[in-house]
């Protein structure tokens, strides 16, 4: 029997995809090196550890709501999301398909629309069952004439599912905020409801006051160049503060993050255009709109961690009120999302840096 294993044989032995064992392994959760030769190792009594004691099995959740929508529901739920949650959203008709969206972390949110069926309802209860999902809030929607809010639970509650699908979203979000973590604290700006895991993520990343990394301000260049626009930035957004890992045209380090025009994508959780600044009443009072900055425009596009997590942004800011083309917002979703995996690769490499010797050759030398 092998004592040390590659990826794919520890995902064979604990049950899970290759994606979700790489993850682990990215997180730092599932213990590895890399050898010589560039190939990640697993230790096997590392993955032994997490059979033999279920409740070890790593749970950062992901930034996503997987929702089983009812028959003719999922375009629906696709369009409307679920705005102000801070929460990616994937989307199914098929319960046989379910499965692979919960790969390859167990996600924040689970909506299962008429959950009363027998095969969905038996869904549930092998989902509630697991021990990987026991963090995961599953929203059971039950038909009319079941009752509404029954059976609920520490992270199990049924609610009654209503025929309008925005509508749903809306009770969905306010159930959200009232029942786990109302995270309104009075600040001027608006938060996702998820907040507080992302400024987690923002602190696991450990990229806030890094030095300086010329394959971030490449990428920065070209998103000023493409929309041709004066300033650009890769924006980090902490619990008060909005810190500059890159950036061209613009002088400072850091603003408050009751300045920062990029707290607005990480709220739409999506690509964000302020075609006008001065024309928003939200933006009047930002003294970046006066001298000597005089801001008008504004565009940003969330930049994500491995989990889904919006860290921050990579915006593009214009000093004359304009739009954007289609190719250009293209562009600037495009550069985000290359920004993301370059930072996936980073914090790896960081891990990697972390654990070089093989955790075999570390038991001998805590065992001399």
């Amino acid at each position: 029997m092998k004592d040390i294993l590659t990826t794919a044989d520890a995902a064979e032995l604990l049950g899970v995809s290759v994606r979700t064992a790489q993850l682990w392994v990215e997180s730092g959760q599932l213990p590895s090196w890399k050898t010589p030769g560039g190939h990640r190792r697993i230790p096997r009594q590392a993955v032994l550890d997490l059979i033999e004691e279920p409740a070890r099995v790593p749970l950062d959740l992901g930034a996503n709501a997987v929702v089983l929508a009812g028959q003719g529901r999922g375009a629906e739920w696709g369009k409307v999301g679920l705005p102000g949650s801070g929460l990616l959203i994937d989307v199914t008709e098929d319960a046989d398909a379910l499965r692979t969206l919960l790969e390859p972390a167990p996600p924040t949110l689970l909506i299962v629309e008429n959950a009363e069926d027998g095969e969905r309802k038996a869904l549930v209860a092998a989902i509630s069952g697991d021990p990987r999902y026991r963090q995961t809030l599953i929203l059971a929607m039950i038909g009319k004439g079941v009752g509404s809010m029954a059976g609920q639970g520490e992270n199990r509650v049924k609610m009654q599912m209503l025929s309008d699908v925005s509508a749903m979203s809306t009770a969905v979000v306010d159930l959200l905020k009232a029942r786990l973590r109302d995270t309104d604290d009075g600040s001027s700006f608006g938060l996702p409801w998820n907040e507080d895991a992302r400024l987690e993520a923002v602190r696991r990343s450990a990229l806030v006051g890094s030095s300086a990394d010329s394959r971030f301000d490449r990428l920065v260049r070209l998103a000023a160049y493409v929309t041709r626009a004066p300033i650009a930035m890769f924006t980090l957004i902490t619990k008060d503060q909005q810190w500059f890992k890159s950036r061209v045209g613009f002088d400072g380090e850091s603003t408050s993050r009751d300045w920062a025009f990029c707290n607005e994508t990480l709220v739409a959780n999506e690509l964000t255009v302020i075609e006008d600044l001065s024309r928003d009443e939200t933006y009047k009072s930002n003294p970046t709109l006066d001298e000597p900055y005089g801001f008008r425009f504004y565009a940003g596009a969330p930049v994500r961690d491995p989990l889904g997590f919006a860290l921050g942004s990579i915006c593009i800011i214009d000093v004359v009120p304009r739009s954007l083309k289609h190719e250009e917002r293209d562009a600037l979703i495009t550069i985000a999302e290359a920004i993301s995996n370059l930072l996936r690769l980073t914090l790896l490499e960081g891990k990697q840096d972390k654990a070089k010797s093989p955790p075999g050759v570390m038991l001998a030398r805590q065992g001399g």
